[in-house]
This record gives structure tokens, sequence and C-alpha cells, in this order.
């Protein structure tokens, strides 16, 4: 699938949440899984059991591809 046919702005499922999320959420949480931010700055990330598994898991989503 083409990066331009891709939503960005829409909700999607979130291969690391395992549940739709909304794009800000995936935006931040993206953010905060490459380095951006610390993880700690994106409460739901707290869900998350594994953060490094997390990571490895969002850079091989569609959407990390920005």
């Amino acid at each position: 699938m083409s990066n331009s046919k891709l939503d960005y702005e829409a909700d999607h499922y979130c291969p690391v949440y395992e549940k739709v999320i909304t794009a800000d959420l995936c935006y931040d949480s993206l953010c905060c899984l490459n380095g951006q931010f610390k993880t700690s700055s994106t409460k739901e990330l707290s869900e998350i059991g594994d953060i490094a598994q997390a990571r490895k898991i969002c850079a091989k989503c569609k959407y990390s591809e920005l």
C-alpha cells in the first residue's frame, strides 16, 4: 500500500495498543517511541508493558512512515 493513500488524520488500528486510536495519539506515541519525546509524556504508553517491543512494532507500522 502506498503511503499517499493513507489518511493520517483518520482514526486507525494501532498494533502497539492493539485497538483503534486517534491520529493525535498515533503521532504522540510515534514521537515518544522513536525518541523525540520521553515515553512518560504520553500517558497511554504507561499501559504498554514492553516499550522496547512497542518501538519495534511501531517502526514496522505503515503509519510511522511520515
